[in-house]
């Protein structure tokens, strides 16, 4: 009770009684008839002084006569009285009337002190100390309690800098907070609260405000100017409003060259604050990953939008795409058939597949056998068309799909996105099992949500493409700078070394390696027409029975060693198979013939270059 009463006294004589003079040194206490240079160090001082004696500085009244300054007030932050919103008797409005809003309950900091200091101009120029009371009715703040203070709070250049890098990573302003809090060893030490991250992040956004759209449009044509081989472009409407662009730069084209023979792109929402719909094109690099060959961004998904898009990807590469993968939207494949008519347009299995489970039911979905069988029917490219024929059709007779409007649509497009239709394609087994373009947009989705403007979108595009562009660089370097170790000691398996990007050496050891293990066995060898047709039985193999190598050592005129085998793997990834591995081991063959390595997983095909970031060509 002892306390409580304490803490009213404390209360009640805020604003009364005899003043409280701090104590401050004398070196940081205005005094009368001192001169200062400006308005701005005059308040700065003040500050100071007041952060010393424990209180904050506000800007008081001015004076203004002739256009000129004449006199300036600084005061105490208590000074004044909080000012009243009921209506008193002489109001003429009627409060019975409007509508009742329940106000929040804000505390008031005013309690009529009379702290302040009295500027005075000189000569139009320098401002004389006229007056300065010191004295406050009310109690000074401790120095604990100074970091709550609002002019005692303040986000350094560094730290400001940091909230916006850490943006780029999708990392909000509370997060960026937290993350200085750790680093720095608490809240006081940071200097300012996480309103105050907040607001500096609300602040750049009121910065771009309208101007957004013009401000990435510059900056990129700023781009495009200082290097000749970015390119750009955009379009607007009427209203001359930003609905569609398409961007690239050097490192998009070269990987492009290099891989742009299959890519798969797909639309993507919530990377941005106005709905525009993302398009990332997705090609496959040396190492079997996934690299962004170029982007754009659309205002709506319609075919004029698409085809738009598409002959801007012509327009900036020169050459069409051998096989383009996407989903089934109608106004994508219209776009496709229209700019690229020589450009065979594969359909995403992981797209069709996905709409399985609510195309036959949960019940049936759930059947083990059920999804076994049409998995190892669909997914897989190790079957002719005639037996996928006849998986698919005992699987329909067997669970009574013969009626099913979808399945039955989906086998008559199974030209488009079964494997077993293309299983003698080159290099379009690289698309076959999963949906590229699904996980790049999951991989730009993390650094980007619903809530960006277009330049902070850019800003986080270009951090992933750093991120991607990086990975690339340490898989290069891996492959030249490092050596696997060999295990079956062979000739070829060196040869391999020497010629082969780490992640494709990996995957032709493994095929050597089925070899020692005694997997593949060799049947028999027959000669024709000067060709060899070795039958080799391979337990691991998906089809039971034999399968044929077709071998020439010797070629006339020096040319190299011919080898074919009927599990088409070099087809359909330009990659040797272990049944030509064994009969070339067979024949104790010490290289690899010219005409089966695939430029594609060399180790000189590497083009993953450092990005040049935007805010090198000027800021916003």
């Amino acid at each position: 009770m002892e306390d409580d009463r304490e803490y009213e006294s404390s209360v009640l004589v805020e604003g009364e009684g005899a003043d409280i003079i701090p104590e401050v040194a004398s070196s940081y206490r205005p005094v009368k008839g001192m001169m200062l240079s400006s308005i701005d160090q005059a308040f700065d001082f003040y500050c100071e002084y007041a952060k010393k004696a424990g209180f904050w500085a506000r800007k008081g009244e001015s004076y203004v006569h002739g256009g000129v300054l004449k006199t300036k007030y600084f005061t105490c932050c208590k000074e004044g009285y909080k000012p009243s919103k009921r209506c008193d008797s002489k109001c003429d409005c009627n409060e019975s009337s409007k509508p009742y809003y329940k106000r929040r309950k804000r505390p008031t900091i005013r309690c009529g002190c009379r702290a302040h200091i009295q500027l005075k101009s000189v000569d139009g120029g320098f401002f004389e100390v006229d007056g300065f009371v010191e004295g406050h009715n009310h109690r000074m703040i401790a120095d604990s309690d100074m970091q709550f203070v609002r002019s005692a709070r303040k986000l350094t250049y560094v730290q400001e800098e940091a909230i916006y890098e850490l943006s780029n990573m999708n990392l909000g302003p509370v997060k960026a907070f937290n993350l200085m809090r750790t680093q720095y060893g608490g809240f006081e030490k940071v200097g300012a609260p996480k309103d105050d991250c907040k607001n500096f992040r609300q602040g750049l956004n009121c910065y771009i405000g309208e101007y957004d759209a013009e401000m990435i449009v510059q900056r990129l044509c700023a781009k495009k100017t200082f290097s000749s081989n970015y390119f750009f472009e955009y379009d607007v409407n009427d209203d001359l409003e930003l609905i569609r662009m398409f961007w690239a730069d050097e490192t998009s084209k070269s990987n492009y060259l290099a891989f742009g023979d299959i890519i798969s792109f797909d639309a993507t929402f919530k990377t941005n604050k106005y709905k525009m719909v993302f398009v990332s094109f997705t090609a496959i690099d040396n190492h079997c990953h996934s690299v962004t060959v170029c982007a754009g961004l659309l205002a709506s998904e319609t075919i004029e939008s698409y085809t738009w898009l598409l002959q801007m990807l012509l327009k900036s590469f020169g050459q069409a795409p051998k096989v383009v993968v996407t989903d089934q939207d109608p106004a994508i494949k219209q776009a496709i058939a229209a700019v690229f008519p020589n450009t065979w347009h594969m359909l995403c299995m992981w797209h069709i597949m996905k709409k399985v489970a609510d195309k036959v039911g949960p019940d049936l979905y759930n059947n083990e056998d059920f999804k076994s069988r049409l998995c190892n029917t669909v997914w897989t490219d190790s079957i002719s068309p005639l037996e996928f024929e006849e998986k698919w059709q005992a699987i329909m007779v067997e669970f009574e799909l013969n009626k099913n409007k979808w399945l039955t649509d989906m086998y008559e497009i199974r030209f488009d996105w079964i494997p077993a239709f293309y299983r003698d394609e080159l290099l379009s087994g690289l698309m076959r099992t999963t949906s590229r373009s699904e996980s790049e947009n999951h991989f730009f989705g993390k650094a980007t949500n619903s809530q960006l403007t277009l330049v902070e979108f850019f800003n986080h595009f270009d951090f992933c493409m750093e991120i991607q562009r990086y990975n690339g660089r340490r898989c290069d370097h891996d492959s030249k700078y490092t050596y696997p170790q060999l295990e079956t000691r062979s000739y070829l398996e060196r040869e391999a070394v020497r010629i082969y990007i780490r992640a494709i050496f990996n995957d032709l050891q493994d095929e050597m390696n089925e070899i020692v293990s005694g997997v593949s066995q060799f049947s028999s060898c027959e000669e024709e027409g000067g060709f060899l047709r070795c039958k080799i039985m391979d337990f691991n193999a998906y089809v039971p029975g034999f399968l044929e190598v077709v071998f020439k050592k010797d070629c006339e005129f020096g040319e190299e060693s011919i080898a074919t085998c009927s599990c088409k793997r070099f087809e359909q990834y330009g990659l040797l198979c272990r049944h030509i591995f064994y009969v070339m081991n067979m024949y104790q063959l010490k290289k690899f013939p010219k005409r089966y390595i695939n430029d594609r997983w060399r180790k000189e095909t590497a083009v993953n270059i450092r990005t040049v970031p935007m805010s090198e060509f000027g800021n916003d």
